[in-house]
């Protein structure tokens, strides 16, 4: 295991061998230290490579001056970051060095600034990614259109029959009209603010023939008395959401949400799902495990490792689980007995999520939870080679494109074999087969191909276990 704070040790040991007069022995100047013990920025790679990234440091990003580019942690090993948003201070040009004298290529032999490295200094602060996420332009169009009263009657809508016309004085009258059971009846309220209703049985509304008969004579009441000349204005709104701007060298690294609501990063002319890594501690055993965020979804990125009844390590090696995690039954996975959601026993579980065998807060994903890992990653043809680890199968690696990291564990036979280390990756998810009470959806990928697919086997089967997060 690397210790982190081992170049500070052996600095400040050699200090006290030589007498060499140091002011302080804690930090080596070259960028502020974050809480965690990490720097904020290191030389290069073999500098970033002596701190330590484990679970505890899980997210947290340096800066490697040399590549100009943020390296990330996802608590196994450094990864260039997919957030490459430069510190706001880094060591400038014309920085001392730990002996206190100027930076050689800050300066000319006479001592003055030397404007070369001035202006590649600007340069590269002016090509730093920008700190803001882009979001879709929105735009909201609104369209009115004005129709007179009269024309704007709807015969099937007798709402719409509501006009203002002239009375027998010349002054302004608004009719009303509404419908009670088969009668019609008309509500006249004058310009001076006095109403009066009446009824006319004779149109029969219930009928096809009545509402047209009382239909063309109200258009007819309403034209005859200049109704027609008080307009009606129907604006309709359509909100039009106006795509991210292409992505291109320029835009590299830069993070944006896109017309649904996701988080993507411009990454090789695409945009494509940004990751972010977390962790969960499982407060049932105390094991932590990585995590990741694809899309609107937040996965394990490692396979659960819950000791419970009916389930195993691979081969029944203890190295095994630490490894891969542990093989459980469907009815171990979704947290039930054998003799309830067993093999040849049909389970019926409640509708919504299933939480079994995984920590509070997560659940066991369903088929169509899966369904939707796919979608995000490019479809299921290609969700294979990019989730899959990019070590430990015998042939086809995938090259873990959204940090998912599937190793193929294998599996456990019904009978206590097991089999296809190496060549396989199996799931459980928690929706049972409603053709046969023997069998449940798991989630498969095999070292021979480039997708990821849905089957259904017999629940007897120990398959792995990942959980998904509960949405808030």
């Amino acid at each position: 295991m690397k210790n982190t704070f081992s170049r500070k040790f052996t600095v400040c040991t050699l200090a006290g061998v030589l007498g060499a007069a140091f002011i302080g022995c804690g930090d080596d100047g070259s960028s502020s230290p974050k809480g965690t013990g990490l720097p904020a920025e290191v030389g290069d790679m073999a500098e970033l490579e002596t701190y330590e990234c484990g679970m505890d440091v899980i997210g947290e990003k340096v800066y490697v001056t040399e590549l100009d580019e943020n390296y990330e942690c996802d608590g196994e090993k450094w990864f260039k970051s997919y957030d490459q948003t430069k510190p706001s201070s880094t060591k400038s040009s014309g920085s001392k060095d730990t002996d206190g004298s100027s930076d050689s290529k800050a300066a000319d032999k006479d001592g003055s600034s030397s404007d070369a490295t001035t202006s590649s200094s600007s340069a590269k602060s002016s090509s730093s990614r920008p700190t803001e996420i882009l979001e879709p332009e929105i735009t909201v169009n609104e369209t009115c259109t004005e129709v007179g009263a009269c024309d704007a009657m709807v015969k099937t809508d007798v709402s719409t029959w509501h006009f203002v016309r002239k009375d027998n004085f010349g002054d302004d009258a608004e009719y009303t009209y509404t419908v009670d059971g088969k009668d019609l009846i008309v509500t006249i309220k004058s310009a001076d603010g006095t109403t009066n209703s009446k009824t006319y049985s004779m149109y029969n509304m219930e009928s096809e023939a009545g509402v047209e008969m009382a239909f063309n004579a109200a258009k007819s009441t309403c034209k005859n008395g200049g109704g027609n000349d008080n307009k009606v204005k129907n604006c309709v709104k359509d909100t039009v959401i106006k795509a991210l701007p292409e992505c291109n060298a320029s835009l590299e690294g830069v993070i944006g949400v896109d017309t649904t609501g996701i988080k993507v990063i411009c990454r090789e002319n695409e945009w494509q799902i940004y990751v972010e890594h977390g962790s969960l501690t499982d407060d049932r055993d105390g094991q932590t495990y990585k995590t990741v965020t694809i899309g609107a979804q937040t996965w394990m990125a490692q396979n659960l490792n819950y000791e419970t009844e009916n389930s195993w390590c691979y081969k029944d090696d203890p190295a095994n689980c630490a490894k891969y995690g542990r093989l459980y039954t469907w009815a171990a996975a979704v947290g039930r007995s054998e003799d309830e959601c067993g093999y040849g026993h049909e389970c019926g579980l409640p509708s919504g999520d299933v939480r079994g065998i995984c920590p509070s807060g997560w659940h066991l994903p369903s088929y169509s939870e899966w369904g939707t890992l796919f979608t995000a990653v490019g479809g299921s043809s290609k969700a294979g080679t990019k989730l899959k680890s990019l070590t430990g199968w015998n042939s086809g690696n995938g090259t873990d494109t959204y940090s998912f990291a599937a190793l193929p564990a294998g599996f456990r036979y019904g009978d206590g074999d097991f089999g296809y280390e190496g060549e396989d990756a199996d799931f459980w998810s928690s929706t049972e087969y409603k053709y046969n009470s023997d069998d449940a959806y798991y989630m498969n990928m095999e070292y021979s191909g480039a997708s990821a697919s849905m089957g259904h086997l017999n629940k007897y089967n120990g398959y792995s276990v990942r959980c998904l997060k509960d949405s808030e």
